[in-house]
């Protein structure tokens, strides 16, 4: 009973929110939702099946969590692997990999892309619990304003086909931020070589996400955030949260609506 209330409350909440702002919400989507609609990966789950794939890769992903790594950090030895490997075994790759001016984290990048579309349904007609259907009808009628996600699939282009994919660097030109569009901040499969994964890809990311994050706090301003599929200690979500939390300390006397 206690939960129902929960959700009476909440659901009231959020009304209030959307008729004061007067605005379609902006979705922020994580794993999660992957995760319930066709069983797609966390980040360690991806970690794990690459490890599985790669003959190379000795140590599981526990292993190197036990010793203090991160997720990127863990990346980043798989990635010396999976080159290693795929040197060793080139007709599992395309031909096009072993050029000499592509970076060394295209073989695992590309295995990435494989495992993804291996496992996402092509169309959402091919999610069969008739639960999850009326779910995305759900999230359909939402009509949000935009979307952001950090995950690499391509199921909210399939739940949302009128929507424009953003991915990675184009988030950051100066004609994005518009209605109708899915912003895929850390890139997306139909681009793998672009994938935000290991060590180096989140040093590029971090020195510019202070940038992105001051391009979305325009839209947190204006528009209520509803976060789908995301752990709240999320170090991705925490990190750009503390950008726009500086950036309105000290520049407006803002405060966006985040519904988790």
């Amino acid at each position: 009973m206690e939960y129902m209330n929960y959700i009476s409350d909440v659901s009231a909440d959020i009304k209030d929110c959307l008729n004061e702002m007067g605005t379609q919400p902006i979705l922020f989507v994580g794993s999660g939702l992957s995760q319930r609609f066709f069983n797609g990966p966390s980040w360690i789950g991806l970690l794990e099946e690459l490890q599985r794939r790669c003959p190379l890769i000795k140590n599981e992903v526990g292993f190197y969590l036990q010793d203090g790594f991160r997720l990127e950090d863990i990346g980043t030895e798989y990635t010396n692997s999976y080159r290693e490997w795929a040197w060793a075994n080139k007709q599992q790759f395309p031909s096009e990999l072993f050029d000499s001016r592509v970076p060394k984290s295209s073989y695992i990048k590309y295995q990435i892309k494989k495992l993804f579309e291996e496992i996402t349904p092509g169309s959402v007609d091919e999610i069969e619990n008739v639960e999850y259907q009326k779910e995305i009808r759900l999230l359909r009628n939402i009509q949000p304003h935009a979307i952001i996600t950090t995950n690499y699939d391509t199921l909210l282009e399939k739940i949302f086909p009128d929507y424009q994919p953003v991915i990675g660097q184009q988030v950051l030109k100066p004609d994005t931020m518009a209605i109708g569009e899915i912003f895929k901040i850390h890139g997306c499969i139909t681009d793998y070589r672009e994938l935000v994964f290991n060590n180096e890809d989140y040093e590029v990311f971090i020195n510019k996400k202070k940038y992105l994050s001051a391009k979305l706090l325009t839209f947190f301003a204006e528009h209520p955030l509803l976060f789908i599929g995301y752990s709240g200690n999320d170090k991705n979500i925490l990190s750009i949260l503390s950008d726009i939390d500086e950036i309105i300390l000290t520049k407006a006397n803002l405060f966006p609506t985040f519904i988790f």
